[in-house]
C-alpha cells in the first residue's frame, strides 16, 4: 500500500458521504472507519506527499462534517497535522495543497 493507495481509499469513503443512507450508517456506527484508520496510521511516516495528504485530510473534513463527528479521527488528525507541517518544506507542495488542507481544517474548526 502507498500514499496514493491511502488517499483514494479516503476520497472513495468521502464521496459515499454525499448519499444520506450512507453518513447515516456512518453517525449510527463511527467505527466504521476504523480499519482505515488503523492503515493510515500505521504507513503514516511515510505520508509526505502533499497532494496525498490535502486529498486525505480534505476526505477527513467532508466526512467529519457531514456526519458532526469530528472526535472519531482525533489522533489521526494529530499525526496528519505534523506530516503537514514537514511537507511544506517540500518542492511540491503547491497552493492547491495548501488551499484543501486550509479548507479541510477550516470547516472542522
Amino acid at each position: 500500500i502507498n500514499h496514493f493507495q491511502i488517499s483514494f481509499y479516503w476520497n472513495q469513503a468521502a464521496r459515499f458521504m454525499s448519499k444520506k443512507s450512507e453518513f447515516q450508517k456512518v453517525q449510527n456506527n463511527p467505527g466504521i472507519f476504523r480499519p482505515l484508520v488503523k492503515q493510515t496510521l500505521a504507513f503514516s511516516s511515510k505520508l509526505g506527499n502533499p497532494q496525498s495528504l490535502a486529498v486525505i485530510v480534505h476526505a477527513l473534513a467532508k466526512i467529519s462534517f457531514r456526519t458532526r463527528k469530528r472526535f472519531i479521527f482525533g489522533e489521526l488528525w494529530e499525526v496528519l497535522e505534523g506530516n503537514i507541517v514537514e511537507a511544506t518544506k517540500s518542492e511540491t507542495f503547491n497552493s492547491w495543497s495548501c488551499a484543501n488542507i486550509l479548507w479541510a481544517f477550516a470547516k472542522t474548526n
